[in-house]
């Protein structure tokens, strides 16, 4: 018989990317409030709506930048589909990050 292996000590466990971490930047959102339905369109031609409410929202770059760290697939997030998020180059990735994180 083996132990089971125990949780780290909270002071112990790895610490992952601020950005990815912190949803303090939601309370600002524009999308606030909106069904959340919108956000993830059947199809990419469909995903005016969203887009439309992102170009105007005050967090978009912190939102953008919080689904590149957690590798979200699916919906729009900070005005990109997930097509247009995956086209991103590393070097447009780490420019978003930075500029989100200096924001």
């Amino acid at each position: 018989m083996t132990r089971a292996k125990q949780a780290p000590e909270q002071s112990e466990r790895p610490r992952g990317n601020p950005a990815a971490e912190n949803y303090s930047w939601q309370a600002d959102a524009s999308c606030r409030g909106v069904d959340s339905e919108l956000f993830f369109p059947p199809t990419e031609d469909e995903s005016g709506p969203a887009k439309a409410i992102c170009q105007t929202c005050p967090v978009r770059l912190a939102c953008l930048a919080f689904s590149l760290e957690r590798n979200e697939r699916f919906g729009v997030w900070g005005g990109l589909t997930e097509k247009e998020r995956a086209r991103l180059s590393p070097a447009a990735r780490d420019a978003i990050r930075r500029q989100a994180a200096a924001a």
